[in-house]
C-alpha cells in the first residue's frame, strides 16, 4: 500500500464518538433532523438518520429508543420526552409538540436550533470573558501565599538573629506569615470544605433563591443578571408564541426555563396567574419588580397590538447585545482593578522586607 493510500484509508470521515451528550450534540440533532424534514424525508426515517449520525452515544441510544416509540404509534414529542428524560428541557419538548400539531416541525426545529445557538454563544462569551480575571485572581492569591509561606519566614529568621527593631508593617506581615505557616494547610482545607458546602447549598431551592435575591441587588453583577434574564424571557417567549403555543401554556413553559432562578420563576408564575384572572401580562410583570421598564412597556405594547410574539422577537437581540456589551465593559474594568490590588499587596510584602534591610544597611559604618 502506498503512503497516499494509507492516508486516504485513515481519512477522518467520521468524528470520534463520546458518551456524554453535550449542547453541541443536541444542536446538531435538531439541525440534522430539521434539515431532513425540510428536504421531504419522512419523520420516522429522519429521526433514525439524525440519531445514527449523532456523536454522543447516550443521546444516540435515547433517540433510537424514541424512534421505536414513534414507530409503535406514540407521538413524537411524547416519545422524545419519555426517552430522553431531563436531557431535553420542557420548553424544547413543548415546541416539538407544537410543530408536530401544526405540521411545521421543520420550521419550528430551525427556530429552536437558532435560539439554542444564540443562548450557547452568549454563555460561551460569558465564560470566556471570566477566564482572564479568574486567572489573575488565582495567580495573585498563589503568589501572595508562596511569599508568606516560604519567602517571608526566611527573612523573619534573619531579622530575629540580627536583633533588628522592626517597623509596624514588617511585624504585621511577619504575623500573617506565621499564621499561614502554622495554619496554612488547615486554611486551605477549610476553604475547600466551605466551597464544597456552599456549592451544594447553592443547588438547593432556598440556596438558589437567596443567591439570586442577593445578586440582583449588587452593582454590576445585579445589572448583568437582570439584563441576561430579560434576554432569556424575551427570546423564549417569542420562540414559543411564534411556534403557536397557547399563551397560558407558554407562560408555564417560560417559568420552567427559570427553574434555577426562583425569584424570576415566582414572578412569571405570578404574572401568569394575574393574566389567567383577566389582567394584563405587563401588570403582573410590573408587580414583581424584577423586570425592566423597557420590557414591561414592550409587553404592554405587544398585548395592546396583539403582536406580543413579534415584539419580543425584536426585543430579544437588543438584550442579548446589551448583555454581551455590559459583560465586555465589566471585565475590561475588572482586569486593571485586579492588577492594581495584586500589585498593592505584593508591594506591601516587599516593603515589609526591604525597609528593615535598608535601616540595617544604614547603620553599617
Amino acid at each position: 500500500m502506498s503512503l497516499d493510500s494509507w492516508f486516504l484509508s485513515h481519512a477522518r470521515v467520521s468524528a470520534k464518538s463520546h458518551r456524554r451528550a453535550s449542547l453541541d450534540d443536541k444542536m446538531t440533532f435538531f439541525q440534522q433532523f430539521g434539515s431532513l424534514l425540510a428536504s421531504g424525508t419522512p419523520m420516522l426515517r429522519a429521526l433514525k438518520l439524525a440519531a445514527q449520525q449523532n456523536q454522543s452515544i447516550d443521546l444516540r441510544e435515547k433517540l433510537e429508543e424514541a424512534s421505536e416509540r414513534v414507530a409503535s404509534g406514540t407521538p413524537l414529542h411524547v416519545s422524545i420526552q419519555e426517552s430522553t428524560g431531563e436531557m431535553f428541557p420542557s420548553h424544547w419538548v413543548a415546541m416539538i409538540a407544537t410543530g408536530e400539531a401544526t405540521g411545521k416541525l421543520d420550521a419550528v426545529l430551525a427556530d429552536l436550533n437558532r435560539q439554542i445557538r444564540e443562548s450557547a454563544d452568549t454563555r460561551s462569551k460569558f465564560i470566556g470573558a471570566m477566564i482572564y480575571p479568574c486567572v489573575l485572581i488565582g495567580v495573585a492569591v498563589l503568589v501572595v501565599l508562596v511569599m508568606l509561606w516560604f519567602v517571608v519566614p526566611t527573612f523573619g529568621g534573619m531579622f530575629s538573629d540580627m536583633g533588628a527593631k522592626l517597623p509596624e508593617i514588617t511585624l504585621f506581615v511577619l504575623g500573617c506569615s506565621d499564621f499561614i505557616s502554622a495554619y496554612g494547610l488547615y486554611l486551605v482545607a477549610g476553604v475547600g470544605v466551605v466551597g464544597f458546602l456552599f456549592r451544594r447549598w447553592s443547588k438547593t431551592q432556598p440556596g438558589r433563591r437567596r443567591m439570586i435575591s442577593f445578586m440582583v441587588a449588587i452593582p454590576v453583577i445585579g445589572d448583568l443578571v437582570i439584563q441576561s434574564s430579560m434576554y432569556r424571557f424575551a427570546s423564549n417567549l417569542a420562540l414559543l408564541l411564534k411556534s403557536g403555543v397557547p399563551m397560558l401554556e407558554t407562560m408555564d413553559t417560560v417559568a420552567g426555563v427559570f427553574h434555577s432562578q426562583p425569584p424570576y420563576y415566582d414572578a412569571i408564575v405570578l404574572a401568569k396567574n394575574r393574566m389567567a384572572a383577566g389582567r394584563a401580562l405587563a401588570d403582573g410583570l410590573e408587580e414583581s419588580g424584577l423586570f425592566t421598564s423597557m420590557m414591561i412597556n414592550a409587553v404592554r405594547v405587544g398585548e395592546e397590538s396583539a403582536q406580543l410574539g413579534p415584539v419580543m422577537e425584536e426585543l430579544a437581540p437588543y438584550y442579548r447585545e446589551k448583555t454581551q456589551a455590559f459583560l465586555t465593559r465589566a471585565t475590561k474594568l475588572a482586569e486593571p482593578a485586579i492588577i492594581m490590588v495584586m500589585g498593592a499587596v505584593i508591594s506591601v510584602v516587599m516593603l515589609a522586607i526591604y525597609i528593615p534591610m535598608f535601616e540595617m544597611a544604614g547603620t553599617v559604618k
